[in-house]
Order: structure tokens, then sequence, then C-alpha cells
């Protein structure tokens, strides 16, 4: 074929080995994918994509690892600047200000500052995409941040909940200072309901919205009935917390009166279209309902190991994954872990469970699934033609990534750290040799310690650590 008889396209990637994550789970070993817009438009051999199509920049990828974005499933994404202040649990050891004191003091640039550092890291650990849960005071301030990080994200309406007696069984999660912030009202919930969906009106954009409702038992029949309403009017997904502690799950089994997903059953919210986070507590009666409704699980498997919840009620949800079960990863809030942790935890988990993933099951977790109980699973997830291009090219000369015989195994095992050179997302270079393209680094980094310590300085914290220092 001549050089005038090629398609045109703005950007191709070259000499990759690109995980495509299609129907077939396709793999080329020396694969290339050229970029139109924001979208893929053809993907096969590196010596077929080269023959039919010209490009106005070419990327080399030198043979390393090309996959689709990761989707960090469930990432309180303002939590990211208060690392070191809050331990273990929950709450603190003492009787100074907790964690829900330190979410109650945020300003929109403390969540700002939060999001751009948090953009920064996603990036260098191949995350394209996270899921705001609604916990986020000011969406319209962590849609700037993302949007001017060129990160992918979905946001919802803050602390949706009309009734927090639940959260009794667990200190930390709630204080006076939080309830007073977003008061747990029937009236307040029903007139932010739906609130950010205004945000998919640019269907070619990176900022989404969806319906969050805070969960974990502190939503009543009637306030998860109009969500599930809401979101199924607008096709969106309905996101909610479901047993983060067990300790809360067993709260809700008493207030119920039953198993929890039975009783969600019985109000007719479960669906495709709903996504439950933690689910660290699975009843026998509850698999059904769970499995007919198509529903997807976000197993936040730090969250998981750090309260104890293997010794108490071991994982259920990577046995239900190879049940069929549409399961996802989310970081929960990267308090004690980066925002690359949670594919090589639940690796580790499920085998400590009993029902052990393999590396091609946790890929698959963190873009198909993530895609899905995104509710964007016709938008991202996979390396195909009229996908949006959001693509992570590994470094080539990472030497985690070497030798190179199983990459799946490589990628999830041994290179789960932040290996990525190069980030596309929505046909953009957003990182290059593993810079971001659109932010100054340094800049963002001083904004977040100074934010850091503006809110330590609010709440009276005193400087964290068990070492004395001078």
């Amino acid at each position: 074929m001549s050089t005038s008889a090629k398609n045109s396209c703005d950007i191709i990637v070259r000499n990759g080995c690109v995980l495509t994550l299609d129907a077939d789970r396709t793999v080329y070993t020396d694969g290339a994918i050229a970029i139109r817009g924001n979208v893929i438009t053809a993907v096969g051999p590196d010596g077929d994509i080269a023959r039919s199509w010209q490009a106005d920049r070419e990327i080399a990828a030198h043979g390393a690892i090309v996959h689709p974005g990761f989707v960090d499933a469930h990432l309180h994404v303002n939590a990211q600047t208060c690392r070191g202040y809050f331990r273990g649990d929950t709450s603190k050891g003492d009787k100074g200000p907790n964690y829900a004191d330190w979410k109650a003091a945020l300003e929109p640039e403390d969540e700002a500052a939060a999001t751009s550092l948090a953009a920064i890291e996603m990036f260098r650990h191949g995350i394209t995409t996270f899921v705001e849960p609604g916990s986020a005071f000011e969406p319209d301030a962590v849609a700037a941040a993302a949007d001017a990080a060129g990160i992918r994200c979905s946001l919802a309406d803050p602390y949706l909940w009309d009734d927090t007696e639940t959260m009794a069984s667990i200190p930390g999660l709630l204080s006076p200072s939080l309830a007073a912030r977003v008061p747990p009202d029937a009236k307040r919930c029903r007139k932010l309901l739906g609130g950010q969906l205004f945000r998919n009106k640019d269907a070619e954009g990176i900022i989404h919205g969806h319906v969050a409702l805070y969960g974990e038992g502190t939503a009543t029949d009637e306030l998860f009935r109009a969500g599930k309403a809401v979101a199924d009017d607008a096709g969106v997904i309905l996101n909610s917390h479901i047993g983060f502690d067990i300790g809360l799950a067993v709260a809700m089994e008493k207030r119920w009166g039953k198993p929890r997903f039975q009783h969600l059953a019985g109000l007719g919210v479960l669906g495709a279209n709903t996504m439950f986070v933690h689910m660290n507590l699975i009843r026998d009666e509850e698999v059904a309902p769970i499995l007919d409704s198509g529903l997807s699980m976000v197993w936040c498997p730090f969250a998981y190991a750090s309260r104890g919840t293997p010794l108490q009620h071991p994982t259920r949800i990577p046995e239900l994954r190879k049940r069929g079960a549409a399961v996802a990863i989310g970081t929960d809030s990267a308090r004690q872990s980066s925002a690359g942790d949670a594919g090589y935890l639940a690796f580790l988990l499920s085998a400590a469970a009993g029902h052990a993933l393999q590396p091609e099951d946790i890929i698959e977790l963190q873009t198909l699934g993530g895609a899905k109980a995104a509710g964007l699973e016709k938008v991202i997830g996979s390396i195909e033609p009229n996908k949006r291009a959001d693509i992570v090219m590994r470094a080539a000369d990472a030497p985690e990534l070497g030798p190179g015989i199983d990459p799946a195994h490589q990628l999830i095992a041994v290179a789960h750290g932040p290996t990525a050179d190069t980030v596309l997302i929505n046909g953009r270079i957003v990182m290059r040799k593993g810079r971001s393209t659109l932010l100054d680094e340094d800049a963002v980094i001083a904004r977040a310690r100074a934010s850091a310590k503006d809110v330590a300085s609010r709440l009276g914290l005193r400087q964290p650590g068990n070492w004395a220092r001078t």
C-alpha cells in the first residue's frame, strides 16, 4: 500500500506488547494502536498498522506492555493529603480530632490539592479513571482539578444520608463537625439527588456524573428507592458503601431484620447499574440476590485487610467472581497505601481466602470490571476500535517488567508500582516519560504539603509518628 493510500490518524503507539482485553483477550506481542481524536481507530500487529495508517505522531513502546487504563472504582480522593495523621483504625487512639473531623475541615482548595496529587500518583500506576463515591464536599473543585490533570472521573453529590444511627457502631466515620457540614436530612438529600448528572451532557468529556448514597445503613428505604429511580432514569450507576466493617454489617442486619442484600432486593434497588463497595460480609442467603441482579461488587482489599476482617470473615468476593459476579477493585482512601496497591493486594488476599485470582483476572477487574462498575463499559475498559483512547504504556526499561515472558504475571505480581511511562486519556497524552504533561508536579506536591499542614493546624493535630523529631 502506498503512503498516499494510508488512513490518517493523530497518534500511533508502536511496537508494544498490547493487552487488548477484547472479547478474545487478544495479546499482540508486537502490536500497535492507531488513535484519531479521542478514540481508538485500529489495533493489531505492528506491521499491519504501519502499512495501513499514518499519524502526526508516533510513540515507540520498545516492547513494553501497553494496556487499557486501569479504573479505581472507589477512591475518596480528598483523603490523599491526610496520610500519616490517621493510622490503622478510622478513629484516633486519643480524644483528639478524628478522620471525620479532618474531612469536615476541608476547603475547596484542599480538595483540589488532594485531587491533583492523586492524579499524578494514579498515572504512574497506570490508573486513568477514578470513581469518587460522593464524599467530596465540593465536586466542582474536584472536577476542575481532575480536568486540569486530564484524568477521567465520575462524581456524585456529597454525603447523601438521612439516618446515621448505624454509624454509632464504628467511631471515626461520623463526628459532630461532619454531621454539621453534611446534615443527615431527607429534605437535603432529595434536593441534591442527581445534582452531578449534568456532567454527562458532554458525551465526549472526561468528567462524568453518577448517583451515590453514602450507605452503610444510613439511607432510609425511601431514599434508596429514590436514588435508584434517579439512576435508572438517567442511565447511570447507583453507588453505595455496604460492609466496610463487620460491626456495621451486623448493625444493618439487626436494623433491617434480615441479611442486607435480601432487604435491598425486596426494595427493588438491586440491578446491573448498582455498585456496592466493600461487601466484607456476605451471608449464604445473599449470594442469589447478588448474582441474579448483576450488580457490581467493588472490593477494597486494603480496607478489608487493615481491619482484621480476614480473621473474622474471609472475603467471598473472589469466590463469587468465579461464579459470575461482576467485580471491580478500589483503593478506598489512600491514607495507608498507594493508588496502585489494590490489584497486588487482591492477588495475594484472594489466594489467602482460598479462591486465588490469577494475574489475568486481576487485570480484568481493573479494566473491564472497573468500567462496568462505573457505568462506562461502552466507553473504556479495553483497547478496541471506537473505545476511548485511555491507554497506558509501561516503561520498557523497568527491571520489574523483565524478562517479559509473562506480561500479565509481571504487571500484577511484580511491577505493580509506578512503572508507567506514558499515559493517554481520551486520546490526549497526559503523562510522558513518567511525568505529567499538564501539571507542574513540583508545584502540585508543594500545594499538597501546604494543604495538609493547614488542615492539621485548623484541627490542632499533633505531629504524627511514634518517634521524637526535632
